[in-house]
């Protein structure tokens, strides 16, 4: 079969979206693997409706993404602004999303409104629970003898090591997917530097930006201030994702990610087509 699919950089992390719904697991994860093999650069594979009026997208995994939920907005709106009302692999209800009139795509995350979600499971050291995605979020302090520790430049392979290692300790690896998010403070904003790891399309990723990381280190930041509050999350990429949460009467009522995202100049002119 020819699968037709393009690529999006939503904050950094390339992300290619095929054009079609592939319903079985095994078939999307040759798809994936074989465009990975292509495209070095992509992070994640995931799967788009073709009909525009039916917006969907499909990960590799059957996971949740934020970044790749973003790069379907911008492929359903055509980089214009406006809204959509988007489903999304591993959520049970549609999302609200769209690009604003200073073309930022965002989107609405997948998060729970009860608070014993976000729980602290050793020192400032917190699990997220979202739907179809969890982070693991060590503070600026926990996380600072990790990243002294390792060269980030070598595609954050020893990174992706220790987040490994922390997951099974607190026996979370395998069960989920989820990731590790390390974080350090930068030019006055909160650098992450995550490490993702999905089940079922077997991908382990030190990421050039995440989206759902992002919305859980804001997450964590609002639990523990106790009020609503927006945060600049900067990405590995040097690009910037803001992240939006709705505190009120001790639940999370809304939380939102957006920033920019490009299309890569690879598949500007011509979908790419693998046999």
């Amino acid at each position: 079969m020819e699968y037709n699919y393009k690529i999006f950089v939503p904050g950094g992390n390339k992300t290619a979206l095929i054009i079609g719904i592939e319903s079985d697991i095994d078939k999307r994860k040759i798809i994936q693997d074989m465009i990975l093999l292509k495209h070095r650069d992509v992070e994640q594979v995931g799967f788009v409706n073709e009909n525009f009026s039916d917006p969907q997208l499909v990960m590799s995994g059957g996971e949740f993404c934020g970044n790749a939920t973003r790069s379907a907005v911008y492929f359903y709106l055509g980089g214009k602004p406006g809204e959509i009302s988007i489903n999304v692999s591993g959520t049970t209800r549609p999302l609200a999303a769209g690009i604003t009139d200073s073309f930022e795509t965002w989107t609405e995350m997948p998060v729970y409104e009860n608070l014993d979600k976000i729980t602290t499971i050793d020192d400032e050291l917190y699990f997220v629970e979202m739907e179809g995605i969890s982070h693991l979020v060590l503070s600026q302090k926990v996380s600072f003898p990790y990243l002294s520790k390792t060269n980030l430049s070598e595609d954050g392979k020893r990174l992706k090591h220790i987040a490994k290692s922390l997951l099974m300790y607190y026996g979370f690896y395998g069960k989920c997917d989820c990731g590790v998010i390390f974080t350090e403070n930068v030019l006055s904003m909160i650098k992450i530097h995550p490490c993702i790891f999905t089940k079922r399309s077997a991908t382990e990723y030190y990421e050039t930006a995440c989206g759902s990381g992002s919305a859980a280190v804001g997450l964590v930041n609002s639990k523990l201030l106790g009020k609503s509050d927006k945060l600049q999350i900067l990405q590995p990429s040097g690009k910037v994702i803001e992240t939006s949460v709705e505190y009120k009467n001790g639940k999370i009522v809304n939380t939102k990610i957006g920033g920019f995202v490009s299309i890569d100049n690879l598949s500007e002119k011509d979908l790419n087509v693998i046999v």
